[in-house]
This record gives structure tokens, C-alpha cells and sequence, in this order.
């Protein structure tokens, strides 16, 4: 690919319209008002963008087809909010006669991940978005699409060292750094409670290493002296859950502060509630809406969260662009801001029904 120029959603991004809007503007369509109009005239001058004859060529030819590849869920799960995003983002990228399509595997059977992976190499699609599930398949997968000629994009998580053309996501390690300071700011902290999920029977899926990595790391950092206990869950037996936190509690009476790297804190909801403790502190990832109504309760201090619906969104359109254009994107590496939230700011992101 070559160096970046800007494109047509670098000017969509500045002027703070879709993308179909700067399309309607460049080829003088009606629609857009006049003041509209204006502005995006400027931002394209400002950034010099010319319109890509040869993206609209390779468009009304031949119909491109992305596939995604990503985890199972239920609804209200990670990847049910990351889908709408990428969802959004197809329908945003029609113009361009694109196809998205959506390929599932289990994120507890990395034999699921590498069946979908093989389908996905047949089809031989324009190009392929991924996650880091698990990694040593994730890597192999790579270097087939690498070998094909497919380039690809990570969503969410990625691995440094391979030739993906864009990401986008929060940074991992930051964000775990974030919510260990968010748990033990000004406190004295001497044990604390780490909760995983209990995941695939060989235990190669771990999608939450690098953020747990970073929250370590503050953690040894500045409390050298804290033990940190390791306590396993199932996701789908709350039940069962409930039992290993009493159980675990029962015996560790002095742990006070508590954390999930993953998306799912509010698995330990029913705890929480059944056990109050004015003097506990526990903080959480992602705003789910499960994660929202336990913050809103205040069973959960803070969530470290980003527009999960967005990150899909930017990287759909702006990896399809970079394979129709040609051209690498201004950034490989798109971090997403961070949002610290508390019950007090964060009505607008699971608003509570009338």
C-alpha cells in the first residue's frame, strides 16, 4: 500500500458530517445545506483531499466483500454492542457496492476460530477484521491472509509484530493501568481480589491478558506488598458464582478490593448485593448495560470504559476505504479515549427506561 493521503473520512471526521454527505457535496447532489456545504468545501482544501477515480472504478465493478470475524454472544454481551458498530459502519460504506460478512466462533473453542478462519480463506475476501481471542491462532491466521494477499484490521485487541493495516481500540494496558489507580487511589491497599472467567478447557483464550498486564503492573508499582489473590468463575452458572465468592470470602474476610479485567463485572452483582460492605471497593470494564445498573446500585465504584459501538464503526469504514483506495490510513494504531465512569455521570450511556 502506499504512504497515506487524506480520504474522503478524514474530511467527513473534520467537518463532522457522514460520509455520504461529503460524497453528496463532491459530485454536487442536492440534500446538504448551503452552509453544509461550505464548510466541507473548506475542510477538503484545508486537507487537500481529491476525490479517488479509481476507488469509484473498482467500486461500480465488481461488489468487495469484508468478512468479520469475531466471538459468539448473547444479547446485551461485548460483542453484541460491537456488532451494531460494525453493522452502522456497512451501512455507511454501501455506496462503495460493499459487502460485510459477519463470521462467529466460540470464544471457548479455538477450534471454532480456526474453522471459521479456513471458511473465511476460501472465500477469499477483499480483506478481514479479527480480534485477539486466541493469539497463537490468531497469528497462524494472519500469516495465511499474509500469504493470500488479504490484508486485515484488529478490532478491540491486536498483536504487535504482524502487517495488519489498522486498529482501533482502547489501549489495553493503559486502560487496566487506569483501573487500578481508580481502586486504590489514596488507599492503602494490601490484598485484593483479581476474578477470571473460567474460559476454554486448554486455556488458550485469555482476550483480557494485556489489560490485566497493565493493571498488575500499576499494581506491583505501587504496592509492592499486596497480595493479589486469583479467584475463577464460570460466566453462565451464577449460581456456582455465588458460592466461590462466599466461599472465598469466608475465607479472606480482609480483601476489600475487588476487579474484573473483563467485560463482565456485573457476574458478581448478586455477591455484592447479598453481602454489603460500605468499606469495599470494586471497579469494572466496559458499559454494558448489566455494568451500568450495577454502578447505578453502587455495588461497582467506577467502570473504564470507550464508545464500543464506534470502534467497530471506525474500523469497518476506515479499513474498507484503505483497501479500496489503496492506500495505508493516516494512523495504524487508533486509540479510542478512555470515559471513567461513576453513578453520577453515567446516565446518557444506558439510559434508564420511562
Amino acid at each position: 500500500m502506499k504512504e497515506s493521503t487524506p480520504t474522503i473520512y478524514d474530511v467527513a471526521r473534520e467537518a463532522g458530517v457522514s460520509r455520504a454527505t461529503v460524497d453528496r457535496v463532491i459530485y454536487k447532489r442536492s440534500g446538504v445545506s448551503t452552509a453544509t456545504v461550505e464548510k466541507v468545501r473548506r475542510i477538503i482544501k484545508e486537507l487537500g483531499y481529491t476525490a479517488n477515480p479509481n476507488a469509484s472504478r473498482l467500486a461500480s465493478k465488481k461488489k468487495m466483500t469484508f468478512a468479520c470475524l469475531i466471538p459468539k454472544f448473547e444479547e446485551g454481551e461485548y460483542w453484541a454492542v460491537a456488532y451494531q458498530g460494525f453493522l452502522d459502519g456497512a451501512r455507511s460504506i454501501k455506496a462503495y457496492d460493499v459487502d460485510v460478512d459477519i463470521h462467529l466462533f466460540d470464544p471457548d473453542n479455538v477450534e471454532s476460530f480456526r474453522s471459521e478462519s479456513r471458511a473465511i480463506l476460501s472465500a477469499r475476501p477483499a480483506g478481514v477484521i479479527t480480534n485477539v481471542v486466541f493469539a497463537e491462532a490468531v497469528r497462524d491466521f494472519a500469516a495465511e491472509l499474509d500469504a493470500d494477499g488479504i490484508p486485515y484490521a484488529f478490532v478491540d485487541q491486536k498483536i504487535d509484530g504482524l502487517d495488519y493495516t489498522v486498529y482501533y481500540g482502547a489501549d489495553p494496558r493503559d486502560a487496566g493501568y487506569l483501573g487500578a489507580y481508580l481502586l486504590t487511589h489514596r488507599l492503602k491497599v494490601e490484598e485484593l481480589a483479581m476474578i477470571r472467567l473460567i474460559r476454554d478447557p486448554g486455556q488458550k483464550a485469555d482476550p483480557n491478558r494485556v489489560r490485566r498486564e497493565g493493571f498488575l503492573s500499576y499494581i506491583t508499582t505501587h504496592f509492592p506488598s499486596c497480595k493479589i489473590h486469583t479467584v475463577f468463575i464460570h460466566p453462565n452458572r451464577p449460581e456456582e458464582t455465588l458460592r466461590t465468592l462466599e466461599d472465598f470470602f469466608a475465607e479472606h474476610p480482609g480483601v476489600r478490593f475487588i476487579t474484573m479485567a473483563n467485560s463482565r463485572i456485573h457476574l458478581i452483582s448478586t455477591y455484592l448485593r447479598l453481602h454489603p460492605d460500605p468499606g469495599r471497593h470494586v471497579v469494572g470494564f466496559d458499559d454494558l448495560a448489566k455494568n451500568i445498573e450495577a454502578l447505578r446500585e453502587g455495588l461497582v465504584e467506577y467502570l473504564v470504559t470507550r464508545n464500543i459501538p464506534m470502534q467497530s464503526h471506525y474500523t469497518i469504514t476506515r479499513f474498507a476505504e484503505a483497501v479500496i483506495s489503496g492506500k495505508r490510513p493516516a494512523k495504524r494504531d487508533n486509540f479510542m479515549h478512555m470515559d471513567i465512569l461513576h453513578r453520577l455521570n453515567c446516565r446518557d450511556y444506558a439510559p434508564e427506561e420511562e
